[in-house]
């Protein structure tokens, strides 16, 4: 496995990246390279030329870093994969007042071993419309 730190990601590797796992925004492969090239730290995992995961965050530059993304093909889970990206991320962001994850319910406990903890509540206003960019 490799790891680099590279923004700019062919949009059909995210595109069935995002897809192996059932992601919506995969639907919106123009959409999806520009969100993931706008995010401030992306961190990805290849398998010679194949994308096999993803992490991504937003920050303020001080306070607050928001994990907009972690992704890893379903057939790469359970390797540790996702651990090593989180990890780097905790690192990254270490100093950082609030490191804050959106996910859904069933993956909670997953990032709780990471130190996560419920904290408030996230309240979403959801827009899903054409990939016109």
């Amino acid at each position: 496995m490799e790891y680099k730190y590279d923004k700019k990601i062919d949009k059909d590797q995210l595109e069935s990246l995002f897809s192996s796992v059932g992601w919506q925004s995969a639907k919106y492969p123009n959409r999806l390279q520009k969100a993931v090239e706008n995010n401030d730290y992306v961190m990805t995992v290849w398998d010679e030329d194949k994308l096999v995961g993803l992490i991504c965050a937003l920050s303020d530059g001080y306070i607050n870093v928001f994990l907009t993304y972690l992704l890893i093909r379903p057939e790469y889970q359970k390797q540790g994969l996702g651990t090593i990206l989180v990890n780097d991320f905790l690192e990254k962001f270490k100093c950082f007042g609030r490191r804050i994850v959106t996910t859904e319910l069933d993956k909670e406990k997953y990032y709780n071993k990471f130190g996560f903890k419920t904290d408030g509540i996230c309240l979403t206003n959801r827009d899903w419309q054409n990939d016109d960019v």
